[in-house]
């Protein structure tokens, strides 16, 4: 493999990564979406994707520029949270990155590295149990990549990690919030108004990340 490429240098997540010196050591390449047309890919390159936008029309865009630069390798980074999208799209987030994670798949044969909520320390997750990757893990695995004998495979680069509620009221907040979820069924998201409220609140846990966590920890062991 040559060249390790992340398209997306302004993402959070590179912003976080790229203060590492073994990730700045390794990773000698990084652009955003706006300058793929004036790069020179290399045919042994290995591309790591983590431009994302809103719109399904850019993403879209993206990969088909990247799909014309036949590189050696791509990496989509995808969410943990588009487990969301099985159960209702009124969530934009989690429905546009698994659009474009099946985009990358089918049209660049991407391997796919599943991530939870990102964190350095544990006190930015919020309380209860949350899916998440820790910036150590993921380092880890960009330096030296591990993947499943089947390219079709994501990697789920995620843990189960719980916090203690910060009040009685907050874990009641939750309870409740649960219930509200459970009633409502496919239509999750008529509780934005109080997202909005749990917001202000301080609360971190709500809305679609508290549906995906509760999807992952019901589906899985």
């Amino acid at each position: 493999m040559g060249r390790e490429v992340i398209v997306g240098k302004n993402s959070t997540v590179w912003r976080r990564l790229s203060r590492r010196s073994d990730i700045a050591a390794h990773f000698h390449v990084a652009i955003s979406h706006s300058e793929l047309d004036g790069m020179s890919f290399l045919p042994n390159d290995r591309v790591w994707i983590l431009s994302y936008s809103r719109k399904v029309e850019e993403n879209s865009a993206l990969i088909d520029k990247l799909g014309r630069a036949g590189v050696g390798e791509y990496v989509y980074i995808s969410s943990a949270t588009t487990n969301v999208a099985s159960r209702t799209r009124c969530y934009r987030y989690p429905t546009v990155k698994l659009l474009a994670e099946t985009l990358a798949r089918k049209k660049l044969g991407a391997r796919i590295l599943t991530v939870g909520m990102m964190y350095e320390q544990p006190s930015e997750l919020p309380a209860g149990a949350t899916i998440a990757t820790s910036y150590d893990d993921l380092a880890a695995f960009m330096l030296a990549p591990q993947w499943l004998d089947s390219a079709e495979q994501p990697v789920r680069l995620i843990r189960r990690y719980e916090r203690p509620f910060a009040s009685r009221l907050e874990e009641i907040a939750f309870a409740l919030y649960g219930h509200a979820m459970s009633m409502l069924h496919r239509w999750p998201c008529a509780l934005r108004p109080i997202d909005l409220i749990l917001r202000a609140m301080g609360y971190k846990w709500y809305g679609y990340l508290y549906l995906s966590n509760r999807t992952w920890f019901t589906t899985t062991s």
